[in-house]
């Protein structure tokens, strides 16, 4: 019995140890990400921004898609095309 009550005692001391330690990091990761947060003042990120002037009309480019659409064979069709050739 005296073996349990040792294996017990230590399990809580070292419950303690290591929840005090975790406590004593929270603040310390919650201050890091506040600083970093604080840090990201830009509107705009590094991106390349793309310019596209484009003189078609919605309804065209929709009209070309669903021609494609309809027009559209499955891959292995086309490779069977392609072997029988």
């Amino acid at each position: 019995m005296k073996s349990f009550s040792f294996i017990a005692a230590v399990a809580v001391v070292i419950s303690t140890v290591a929840g005090s330690a975790v406590a004593a990091d929270a603040p310390v990761a919650s201050a890091g990400v506040s600083a970093a947060a604080g840090s990201i003042t830009a509107t705009r990120l590094n991106v390349p921004e793309l310019a596209v002037s484009s003189s078609r009309s919605r309804a065209d480019v929709r009209a070309e898609a669903l021609e494609a659409a309809r027009n559209a064979r499955p891959t292995l069709s086309m490779q069977l095309d392609l072997i029988a050739k």
